[in-house]
């Protein structure tokens, strides 16, 4: 099990959304604010197909139904550690 919650992706080497050709698909500068705006966030990157002309927005970082349950577990692990420091502290400084 692997304890990322954000796996990379590379749109680089998979379809394109218009024409489906593999490897197609290349970064493209920004033409607008909204777009400036997406490039500055850092979540997406702006892309262009070189076959179909496709312009558009993929995102860099994917979320899959274990970044979930890896995401839970780190909540339970920070909340029973705290509870743990918490007794600790209570027992040997406490009034």
């Amino acid at each position: 099990m692997q304890l990322r919650i954000f796996f990379k992706t590379f749109p680089e080497t998979t379809r394109c959304p218009s024409c489906s050709k593999i490897g197609t698909i290349r970064r493209s500068r920004t033409k607008n604010s909204f777009e400036a705006f997406v490039k500055f966030t850092r979540l997406a990157n702006l892309y262009k197909c070189r076959e179909c002309g496709w312009r558009g927005i993929l995102k860099k970082y994917m979320v899959n139904k274990y970044s979930f349950i890896t995401l839970f577990f780190y909540i339970v692990l920070v909340v029973s550690v705290a509870y743990v420091i918490r007794q600790v502290l209570l027992n040997n400084f406490g009034s």
